[in-house]
């Protein structure tokens, strides 16, 4: 994770030493090293939300793959400012509760409706995901768009967006027909196995090549609390469950998911950031074709709204870590549009 922006006062995740010393702000704390509200989202479950704010409408959070509510603490707060927020910790993540398989859009989207539903959260919401979450917000849109005003998406997954990649990089990780078959992709399910087995047997452990792999040392940026229950976190078996659960449907499932409840969003504000950093592992033969697609998936996206925008951020994936104040930017400017409509 980068550091804070100074200009993000409020913020608890906000460097209280100017860089290039940052020292985390032991505000995170309250926040980010418990549970928050704890929700049911069924009989024997609980999804946990991080609810801060007054005002209408909403701003809901979505988390990316493998994600938690710390990855839009640079964000949420500020807004939290102007309206009510809600983060959350997807199924089996962060402080949430494991749930059933298979983790698809459809589960996801579900439990976060039955969860602002128990809390007493009711529309309208303007939308914010982050990667995999955004692509779960594009769900919510289109299956229930009379809850939306507004979105922001934020370097959002496409549905079936491996397809078109496949397509310019000719990379068979990309195809979905191959990548099952693919070697990198049977050993990295191996792997994920692997580690799952570790930590249910609780020796995942300091030292060994899989926790230096799949949890590594303390984030510098954040609390020593707050490192302590991301390391539980991360040393959980429910969690590699969901993982191996969502990435396996991210491609099938949920893409399918998502395209077969595709529809226009008549007005309503949306606002796709595009980051301009590609991976770093992309051939350079590769950049300019990757990123025409790129920009012409989230285009596509924009344009289902007669207001929407898509515009490119000098950044990498992690738009929200890296450049906050585009983001905050963003959904000020859809809350003001959405609240003039």
């Amino acid at each position: 994770m980068g550091v804070c922006s100074d200009t993000l006062a409020g913020n608890p995740l906000m460097a209280t030493a100017p860089e290039p010393n940052p020292r985390p702000s032991p505000r995170m704390d309250q926040y980010y090293a418990r549970p928050q509200r704890l929700v049911k989202v069924s009989a024997r479950r609980r999804l946990n939300l991080l609810i801060l704010g007054e005002g209408s409408p909403t701003v809901i959070f979505a988390p990316g793959g493998g994600a938690s509510t710390l990855e839009w603490a640079r964000v949420q707060h500020p807004i939290s400012a102007k309206t009510r927020t809600v983060a959350y910790d997807n199924a089996g993540f962060g402080f949430s509760d494991p749930g059933p398989l298979p983790r698809t859009g459809s589960a996801c989207v579900n439990d976060l409706r039955s969860a602002l539903k128990a809390a007493d959260v009711a529309p309208p919401y303007v939308l914010v995901g982050w990667s995999l979450g955004g692509l779960h917000m594009r769900l919510f849109a289109f299956r229930h768009p009379e809850e939306v005003v507004g979105m922001v998406l934020v370097d959002s997954s496409t549905e079936h967006q491996g397809r078109r990649l496949f397509e310019v990089t000719g990379n068979p990780l990309f195809d979905e027909a191959q990548r099952a078959r693919h070697p990198e992709v049977r050993a990295l399910r191996a792997k994920a196995i692997r580690v799952e087995k570790l930590a249910r047997e609780g020796a995942l452990k300091p030292g060994t090549p899989e926790y230096d792999e799949f949890v590594g040392p303390p984030l510098p940026t954040v609390t020593p609390a707050v490192n302590a229950a991301r390391v539980a976190q991360f040393c959980s078996p429910a969690r590699y469950r969901a993982m191996r659960s969502e990435m396996k449907h991210f491609m099938g499932v949920t893409s399918d998911e998502v395209a077969a409840a595709r529809r226009p969003l008549g007005d309503i504000p949306i606002i796709m950031l595009t980051a301009s950093r590609l991976p770093p592992n992309l051939p350079l033969d590769k950049a300019d074709a990757w990123r025409e697609v790129l920009c012409s998936m989230h285009d596509e996206f924009a344009a289902l709204s007669t207001r929407g925008v898509r515009r490119t951020v000098d950044a990498g994936h992690g738009i929200q870590i890296e450049k906050p104040e585009v983001v905050i930017g963003a959904i000020e400017e859809v809350l003001a549009r959405s609240r003039a409509r």
